[in-house]
C-alpha cells in the first residue's frame, strides 16, 4: 500500500480545495476528523486559525441535511493541528462517492496522516443502547459501490487495496479507554453502511446482525475506504443515537446526537492528548 495521494476522479477538484486551504491558513494539520449528524459541539475546544464554508472549496457540495453545518476549520485541539470537517458529503444526497471522498483526499493533501471518523448510527447488537459509544473495528459495505471505482496509482495500477487492518487497533484501544475515563459506555463493533435515505427494514436489519454487523448508518464507508488506500489511520467513533426496529425521524437522530457531542469531544480530546504518531503508515 502507497501513501502517495492516488490520482482519480475529483482529483482536480481536491488539489484546487487544497489551494484555496492553504491560502486561508499555514496551519499544516496532522489529524481529520469528520463530525457526524448533529456533533458540531464535539469540536468546541478547537483553537481556531481559519474557518471555511463547503462552498468556498471546488467540488464540495453544501450538506443539505440537518445537523451538517458544511464547515471545514483549521486549527488545534488538545495541541495537535486538526483539520476538522464539520459535516459530511453523502451518498443518498445524490453525490458520486469519488465526491464523498473529497475531504478525505483534501486532508490528506494537506498532510493529514490519521482520520478520526464519527458518525451518529443505529444499534444492531442487542446489548446497545442510545448513548452507547461503539469503537470500530471493521466495517460491511452495503453500498452497491466503492469509492475507489476509477481510481489509480501513480504507476496505472488499479487499488487493489488491503482493508485487513483498516481501522487502528492501537487508537481503538486509547478511544475505548478515553470513554470509560469520562464514564461513556464503551465497546468494540463493525459498521455497517447502507446507501439510505431510507432507514433499514426489519429484514435488512436482520441480515446485518447475521453479517457480524453492531451498528448501521449511512456513511463512513466513503471516507474510511480513500483514507486507508491513501495509507492513512483510520479511527472509527460511532454513536448509538437510535435502536433500529423502533420508529425514528431524522430530528430524533440529530437531537440524541447533540446530547452526545460534549462526550464524544472528550474523547476525541483525550485520544489527540495520547495518540501521536499521526503520519500516514
Amino acid at each position: 500500500m502507497s501513501a502517495t495521494p492516488l490520482p482519480g476522479p475529483g482529483d482536480a477538484f481536491a488539489d484546487e480545495a487544497a489551494e484555496v486551504v492553504r491560502s486561508r491558513s499555514a496551519l499544516r494539520p496532522e489529524v481529520a476528523i469528520v463530525l457526524g449528524s448533529g456533533l458540531d459541539a464535539a469540536a468546541a475546544n478547537v483553537e481556531e486559525d481559519a474557518s471555511l464554508s463547503f462552498e468556498d472549496l471546488p467540488g464540495f457540495p453544501r450538506p443539505s441535511v440537518p445537523g451538517h453545518a458544511g464547515r471545514v476549520i483549521l486549527g488545534r485541539l488538545a495541541g495537535v493541528p486538526v483539520i476538522v470537517f464539520r459535516g459530511r458529503i453523502h451518498y443518498y444526497e445524490g453525490n458520486e462517492l469519488s465526491v464523498c471522498a473529497l475531504p478525505i483526499r483534501l486532508a490528506r493533501l494537506l498532510g493529514a496522516g490519521t482520520a478520526i471518523l464519527t458518525a451518529a448510527t443505529g444499534g444492531i447488537a442487542e446489548r446497545l443502547d442510545t448513548g452507547h459509544l461503539v469503537v470500530g473495528t471493521d466495517h460491511v459495505n452495503m453500498l452497491g459501490a466503492n469509492p475507489l471505482r476509477g481510481w489509480r496509482y501513480p504507476d496505472g495500477s488499479p487499488p487493489f487495496v488491503d482493508m485487513v487492518g483498516a481501522y487502528d487497533a492501537r487508537l481503538a484501544d486509547l478511544a475505548e479507554a478515553e470513554a470509560r475515563a469520562v464514564g461513556v459506555p464503551v465497546s468494540r463493533g463493525v459498521y455497517a453502511a447502507m446507501p439510505g435515505p431510507t432507514y433499514e427494514t426489519p429484514a435488512e436489519i436482520e441480515l446485518l446482525r447475521h453479517a457480524g454487523a453492531a451498528v448501521v448508518g449511512m456513511s463512513v464507508v466513503p471516507e474510511a475506504v480513500p483514507a486507508r488506500a491513501l495509507g492513512m489511520r483510520v479511527l472509527g467513533l460511532f454513536f448509538v443515537t437510535n435502536v433500529v426496529g423502533m420508529e425514528v425521524e431524522h430530528e430524533d437522530v440529530v437531537r440524541a446526537s447533540d446530547a452526545m457531542a460534549g462526550a464524544i469531544g472528550r474523547v476525541i480530546e483525550g485520544v489527540l492528548a495520547k495518540g501521536a504518531p499521526w503520519t500516514a503508515r
